[in-house]
């Protein structure tokens, strides 16, 4: 009667395991078995690079070596490339050891785990397709502008207004960037024109390695007030990421230029120079409603260090509403030459406040 109790315990036990083993593999559909005895039942993500991926309820996403796998099966359909860039798909069978043995309708085919380059679950798109299409999206030069509305206003001992409107175009990729720009501002104080300025400019940057770009540039500017009828500068150079991080992007720029002043004024000589080029570019995004800027350009003549001219423009900007293209920024811009023309102002400055609007 005992011996009878056991064998019925015995086979209610054997049973058991038999119904979790299979209710283990309804849930878990996966299951991979390493060399140390270890065996895991989860989803397959895909393999590259030498390595498994496998997600697990109780441990997320691990990543087993290819070569510490004896056996891998899924009720999914695999697919997979091996070595000499062939690729096949089917059903997996755990056996033989060691192996993956993949089934179709044609005929079974097994490979070694340490001769999968690539591993996927059918029909998704086979990973060398990923990278190629990403690596061609990335090469795709894409347009993106903005255009800005300026205001600028005071009263009190003065009364001082002023508008403006800038134009940004981008054209870019990966690799390569044309930046072109227009700007125009007018200001009046005290009912007299103290400012009527034009600005157009472009910049060509292209990478030659990660971190490093040649550049060519080049700027035209007409001012009345400051009695310039054209000034432009054009440089070029080398630009290199001094500091590039995940949200914020330090550059700097060293190069030659060309300096070419003419004045409104027809008994003043034209000017032009060779100079030196030296800028730094900051970029930093503080939150996703938070991001500051600031460009810094120095433009002394090659044969008086002492003539120079010295850019600069910093700002905050904040979208208007969220996920809107709409965005404000408030900033601080302006000139410093060493040797203005006639009697004008050393420092140009304006402190703006612009609306924006960024389309393509």
């Amino acid at each position: 009667m005992a011996s009878g109790l056991s064998t019925m315990l015995q086979a209610f036990f054997g049973l058991g395991a038999v119904i979790s083993a299979l209710l283990t593999s309804f849930l878990y559909a996966d299951r991979a078995e390493t060399r140390d005895g270890s065996i895991l039942y989860g989803k397959i993500i895909g393999a590259r690079d030498g390595n498994l991926t496998f997600e697990t309820d109780y441990a997320g996403l691990i990543h087993i070596p290819l070569k510490h796998l004896t056996s891998l099966s899924s009720s999914d359909s695999l697919s997979i490339r091996d070595e000499n860039n062939e690729t096949f798909s089917g059903q997996s069978i755990p056996l033989p050891k060691d192996q993956l043995n993949l089934l179709n309708q044609n005929k079974s085919h097994n490979l070694g785990f340490t001769e999968i380059q690539h591993l996927w679950i059918s029909p998704s798109t086979d990973p060398v397709f990923i990278e190629r299409e990403k690596s061609e999206l990335e090469k795709e030069m894409k347009w993106q502008n903005s255009i800005g509305f300026d205001w600028v206003g005071a009263s009190g001992n003065t009364d001082s207004n002023g508008l403006g409107i800038r134009l940004d175009s981008i054209y870019s990729n990966h690799l390569h960037e044309l930046d072109l720009f227009l700007s125009y501002n007018t200001q009046t104080t005290n009912g007299q024109s103290d400012t009527d300025e034009t600005k157009v400019g472009a910049e060509f940057d292209s990478l030659f390695s990660d971190r490093s770009a040649w550049y060519l540039r080049s700027d035209f500017e007409h001012d009345p007030i400051e009695k310039i009828n054209l000034r432009n500068t054009s440089a070029t150079g080398i630009k290199y990421d001094w500091i590039n991080g995940e949200n914020y992007n330090i550059s700097i720029r060293v190069g030659t230029a060309y300096r070419y002043t003419e004045s409104t004024e027809k008994l003043i000589a034209k000017k032009s120079d060779p100079a030196f080029d030296f800028g730094l570019e900051y970029n930093h995004l503080v939150s996703e409603q938070l991001a500051l800027g600031s460009e810094l350009s120095l433009i002394p003549k090659v044969n008086d260090l002492s003539d120079y001219l010295f850019n600069h423009d910093s700002s905050v900007t904040f979208p208007i509403l969220e996920d809107s293209a709409w965005r404000l920024r408030s900033g601080l811009s302006g000139t410093y030459n060493s040797f203005p023309q006639d009697d004008s102002e050393k420092m140009d400055m304006k402190y703006y406040f612009r609306v924006v609007y960024d389309f393509q």
